[in-house]
């Protein structure tokens, strides 16, 4: 994707609480989440006529996120991987998503420990 002329939304480092988690320290409280997101579309296309209607709103990235801090506990990240998928792919202009999902504060060595997904429309229709 990155080879070809594109758009790229970006919704970087969103920090939210969220109860999640499989292990049993994680059953009790919110932690932090790190939360990133790249959405891809075609830059011919997106820049021919440029105007408000015709452009991807970025809103519905972030106010899905922040929706989440109000669920109850969750397992597993990639859970919210699929949903935030299913919501990007919902505009019919975006073409391929990255979404990342990282707990801030699981392992004291790294930045964050989480899940990574790039997905194609095509691959995403076939799920």
């Amino acid at each position: 994707m990155e080879k070809d002329s594109h758009i790229k939304l970006v919704l970087k480092k969103m920090k939210v609480d969220l109860r999640i988690g499989l292990l049993s320290g994680e059953k009790g409280a919110a932690q932090p989440v790190v939360v990133n997101a790249e959405l891809y579309s075609k830059a011919s296309d997106y820049l021919k006529d440029i105007k408000a209607d015709n452009i991807i709103d970025y809103a519905p990235m972030f106010e899905t996120v922040r929706g989440w801090q109000e669920r109850e506990h969750t397992e597993l990240i990639e859970s919210y991987i699929n949903e935030f998928l299913d919501v990007s792919f919902k505009d019919p202009r975006v073409e391929a998503c990255r979404v990342s999902i990282l707990k801030a504060e699981i392992c004291e060595e790294a930045e964050g420990v989480g899940v990574e997904v790039f997905m194609k429309r095509e691959d995403w229709e076939k799920a």
